[in-house]
């Protein structure tokens, strides 16, 4: 029987028998010997080491409103009251080998203006993004990111289309979607500039009568010269290409004045690969006291697919631009 028992497990056997025989001699020399020396040891230098890693958590929550008020005012004017909200978290954890963060930003807005009683969408933005990194060296991360970015419900390009009921866009229509494998420099939670050579961008439109107009850059839909029947309709298309995103978050760029910077920029290999969709976002906050602010917010977008007609019926991709200031209750959710 000992012949079919494996060698390395006797010598195990024979290691542990031989441990106890040990502590055994040893406890019965204790009892015998009631001779006690104090012999100073040097503490052992124990190396802390993190192996739980560590949580982060912040954000700032933020309400404004605006409001004007005219009766009998010679030199003339609109009624009109206006509030925007925003909310933006961050939440990150990091350890020795991974890096994890995600970021929810939200931002709407109303302004009722004249008589009316219909209140207009002045602002509407959602996004989402995650990454997870495995550490390579310092500083540097292996990283998967991917992210969404949509609005809240329809929006118009004027006042005369909401009241016709002619939407530019709606909840999920469109939604973009990027997902991107590459390398990540994230010296702290404040920089992060990400590479990815292998990244798709999807864009999804949930409306069939806008996927039909072509919002969001996906083909409009064409119609049978003969039975005038749709056809080629479509409501997602794919892209595959290369995408860089670079993320500041400054809270004290001078005393009282924060910035928040985002800038995404997307290559598409298989088609006008030499033209480059950006997207670039800043948020600048001067704090006034510690619950007052007020808020600049600058988008810049440009998108080779998307099709813009012009106030002169001129069809063509266009520059993109944004401008949004609030003024009001701004509440910090943890500090960086």
């Amino acid at each position: 029987m000992i012949n079919k028992i494996p060698k390395f497990i006797v010598s195990i056997l024979a290691f542990i028998f031989s441990i106890n025989a040990f502590a055994q001699t040893d406890s019965t020399n204790a009892q015998t010997d009631t001779t006690v020396i104090n012999v100073p040891v040097a503490p052992k230098k124990m190396r802390n080491r993190d192996t739980t890693g560590l949580w982060s958590f912040f954000g700032t929550s933020t309400i404004a409103t605006n409001q004007s008020q005219f009766s009998n005012w010679q030199q003339g004017g609109i009624n009109s009251i206006s509030i925007t909200t925003g909310l933006n978290l961050n939440l990150g954890f990091t350890n020795q080998t991974i890096s994890w963060q995600s970021v929810l930003d939200m931002n709407y807005g109303l302004s009722l203006q004249g008589n009316t009683i219909n209140w207009y969408k002045n602002d509407d933005r959602v996004s989402f993004s995650t990454k997870i990194g495995l550490k390579a060296r310092k500083s540097w991360f292996y990283t998967i990111i991917t992210s969404c970015s949509t609005q809240f419900q329809a929006g118009y390009n004027s006042i005369e289309d909401q009241i016709l009921g002619i939407p530019a866009s709606n909840f999920f229509a469109p939604a973009t979607f990027i997902s991107s494998i590459g390398i990540d420099f994230n010296p702290s939670p404040k920089l992060s500039a990400f590479i990815g050579p292998l990244s798709s961008k999807n864009i999804f439109v949930s409306d069939q009568k806008l996927a039909n107009l072509g919002v969001g850059g996906i083909p409009p839909a064409e119609t049978d010269p003969v039975t005038g029947e749709i056809i080629n309709a479509a409501k997602t298309m794919s892209e595959m290409g290369g995408y860089v995103k670079v993320q500041f978050n400054e809270p004290r760029v001078i005393k009282n004045v924060s910035v928040r910077s985002t800038l995404e920029f997307f290559n598409n290999y298989l088609r006008n690969p030499t033209r480059v969709d950006v997207n670039i976002q800043n948020d600048i906050t001067l704090t006034l006291n510690e619950y007052i602010s007020t808020t600049i917010t600058l988008n810049v977008k440009y998108d080779d697919d998307v099709i813009i007609e012009d106030a002169m019926g001129r069809k063509g991709p266009r520059i993109q631009f944004m401008q949004v200031l609030a003024v009001g209750l701004s509440i910090n959710l943890g500090k960086m």
